[in-house]
């Protein structure tokens, strides 16, 4: 009786099925597994990447020109590594099994990069980050093309086709929200949580992702029981690649044919043949597309280096992080895609506007290379505001004023009078671009001044200047004579990468019998012990913003003010007038007086740009490719982007550009070359007739959300 009810069943399904109706089965529960994963997955993966640059550059210690090729080069093979994960699962383990192993290590270099970002644990963190990153980036490519398969998988079709197409709307997502999340949350931790001794916690920055991507893959494996396993079916790329070498094999040796690649039909189905055919017709498309990956994936690099020269302090809400100014990009996808959609594409078609995929392309690079003509405009200006750092076969003296007179300077060394300068009241000043080496310093104050209390109005004293370094002079007062004093190490007028200030102490407590203990108190306080006996300087210490009161002791001496960006020294002294403790606070470097926000019309042109190129380029591209070549243009797309941050990685390493804003320049008018190649290829190309099995072109069909993950 069993037997008969299931044969009964199968004949209803299969009537129904002929009758074109839609089967009700159930939503598979195994899809809320994969979906989890996804997310997690992305949270550990750009939670770690949005933080990725300034801890190469701060903590690490790279140049910003090392540190972005460091990071492109990551974001390269990030980008190469799906091949190969597409292949293993394609052709040998399948898409669960190369999930699960890729992912074991996918986690291991999550872990070496925390463990390389714990200072006490005495690792090489160099060797160990790097690693990390190399483990990272063929974790999250080796998984990238089977995620999203796997779970197409879980359905049946064509009974289940409304059910896929929602998993696709709640898996992409889940992509957005694991990204959007992680971008915010990680910069913030990294800045304003204190682990380990540091001020800062990039230990716990990057070790947040990597618990999450352990409990992506433990997520993964506990669905297991509820998967539908497909075998490895072959991968496409193969043949593809083999075709076109068996045909480019064919051609050299002299073979004719009215096209090269039909030399290919007689070891390959003349389908596959064709097929290959029109995918190489639309890669040709594809050769412009490396050099706007390579102003786009900026924006995770230079843009963000850029950020942390600004002032990110927003009232009192708090202060915006540089590596958080990123998360624009995907919030303005998410509501300008439909926009697009539904209002602009319309409106322009009106007026026989962007109507076709290639216009829309066009314009969107076009946008691209504006913004970086605006990123280029905003540096010039910000360039007024940066830290100035003694050049190589140079050296400065930062000198500073506790004296209430006019204090004249001379500056010789052994060929005679270097420099002649005069210095206001309680003021500080720097001599730049002086030749490193020994110096005799004379300071002088007249006699107008302080005359009931200085009896000797004139000293000298011998200056070491080094290269690429800043030497601190105090000009102060002992008994009733003025009194030069070299600081031991020097000064370093280099803001801090973060949304802070840097402040040095520098203080002469006279003659004490014990230390004495200076506070900067406010909602958060800092503290500095005074040592007697001596003209010191602390180290530098890295303060949140904000107004501060100067406690010695139980006294307090005065405020100061530390601005974003902000590098000061903080005088502590005894008036020469009172004879009693006060502080002085002198200027190193300016505070970014330029606000972060200002960075929000070069992201708000880019991701329009965006929307225009790379969303429609996906759509159009994919609408030409035959039904059995999706995934080999899949290939193809993400390629580009690996071969896009390879131009950054040659500019960075070049070295051609003296300033920031003259590189942007560059990459602005090399896009805009690049678009002129491009509307000449897409003149001279002929669209392929789009038949009933694939997919059409419509407006904002393709959504990249976040970037590059939902790539077809």
């Amino acid at each position: 009786m069993g037997d008969l009810e299931k044969k009964r069943s199968k004949e209803e399904e299969v009537a129904a099925t002929d009758r074109g109706e839609e089967q009700q089965l159930p939503y598979p529960k195994s899809v809320f597994f994969i979906v989890g994963n996804e997310f997690c997955e992305r949270f550990s993966y750009y939670g770690m990447k949005a933080i990725l640059s300034i801890y190469l550059k701060k903590k690490l210690h790279f140049t910003e020109d090392k540190a972005t090729v460091i990071y492109h080069t990551f974001s390269m093979f990030c980008y190469f590594t799906p091949i190969f994960g597409a292949m293993i699962a394609d052709q040998l383990l399948g898409k669960f099994k190369t999930i699960v192993y890729i992912s074991i290590i996918y986690v291991l270099g999550h872990l070496l990069k925390t463990l390389a970002a714990i200072p006490t644990l005495g690792i090489p963190p160099v060797e160990f980050s790097l690693i990390g990153l190399a483990l990272i980036a063929i974790g999250t490519g080796g998984i990238k093309p089977c995620v999203s398969a796997f779970g197409g998988d879980q359905f049946k079709l064509p009974e289940q086709a409304r059910q896929l197409q929602t998993f696709f709307s709640i898996f992409y997502f889940s992509i957005n929200a694991g990204s959007l999340i992680s971008t915010v949350l990680t910069p913030a931790i990294r800045e304003d949580v204190e682990c380990f001794g540091d001020d800062t916690c990039y230990s716990l920055a990057f070790g947040i992702p990597a618990i999450l991507m352990l409990v992506a893959t433990v997520i993964i494996i506990m669905g297991k029981p509820l998967y539908k396993m497909k075998p490895p079916q072959g991968n496409i790329l193969t043949r593809v690649f083999g075709s076109i070498g068996y045909a480019v094999k064919k051609k050299i040796d002299g073979v004719p044919a009215d096209h090269w690649m039909d030399l290919a039909k007689d070891r390959y189905e003349p389908q596959l043949v064709e097929d290959v055919k029109c995918v190489l017709r639309v890669l040709v498309l594809y050769l412009p597309l490396p050099v706007w990956w390579a102003l786009f994936d900026q924006t995770g690099s230079r843009w963000t280096f850029q950020a942390t020269r600004m002032n990110g302090v927003v009232g009192g809400a708090g202060t915006i992080k540089p590596d958080q100014m990123q998360v624009i990009n995907p919030l303005l996808i998410l509501f300008l895609l439909p926009l697009f959609d539904k209002i602009l594409y319309p409106a322009f078609a009106k007026f026989n506007m962007l109507q076709k995929p290639l216009q829309r392309m066009t314009a969107g690079g076009i946008l691209t290379a504006a913004s970086f003509f605006i990123s280029g405009f905003l540096e010039l200006e910000m360039m007024k505001t940066y830290a100035k750092i003694p050049a190589v076969g140079f050296s400065e003296i930062h000198f500073m004023n506790n004296i209430p007179c006019h204090v004249s300077l001379q500056l010789s060394n052994g060929t005679g009078l270097v420099q002649e300068e005069a210095i206001d009241k309680l003021e500080n000043l720097v001599l730049r671009n002086l030749e490193p080496g020994k110096y005799s310093l004379d300071m002088e104050v007249s006699s107008t001044c302080l005359p009931a209390i200085l009896t000797k109005r004139t000293e000298q004293v011998e200056v070491m200047t080094h290269d690429k370094e800043v030497t601190a002079v105090f000009l102060g007062v002992d008994g009733g004579a003025v009194l030069p004093a070299v600081l031991d190490g020097h000064d370093d007028p280099e803001k801090d990468d973060g949304a802070n200030g840097r402040i040095k102490v520098v203080y002469d407590m006279g003659k004490l019998e014990k230390s004495t203990n200076l506070t900067l108190k406010s909602e958060k306080s800092y503290s500095f012990d005074l040592q007697p006996n001596g003209v010191y300087g602390s180290n530098y210490s890295k303060i949140d913003t904000g107004l501060y009161d100067i406690m010695m002791d139980d006294a307090k001496l005065g405020n100061i003010t530390i601005d974003q960006g902000g590098v000061y020294s903080l005088i502590v002294a005894r008036d020469p007038e009172t004879n009693i403790h006060r502080s002085l606070t002198h200027t190193l470097t300016t505070p970014n007086s330029i606000h972060i926000l200002w960075l929000f019309p070069q992201y708000f042109v880019i991701t329009v740009g965006e929307i225009m190129f790379s969303v429609t380029g996906l759509e159009f591209s994919y609408s030409q490719a035959p039904e059995s070549m999706k995934s080999v243009l899949q290939a193809a797309w993400l390629l580009t982007v690996a071969f896009g941050n390879i131009i950054v990685i040659i500019v960075a390493e070049a070295k051609a550009f003296n300033d920031q804003a003259s590189e942007f320049f560059m990459f602005a008018c090399l896009m805009l070359v690049d678009m002129g190649i491009f509307m000449w290829l897409a003149w001279r190309y002929t669209p392929r007739f789009v038949g009933s099995r694939d997919i059409p072109m419509k407006n904002g069909v393709a959504n990249t959300n976040f970037k590059n993950d939902t790539e077809m």
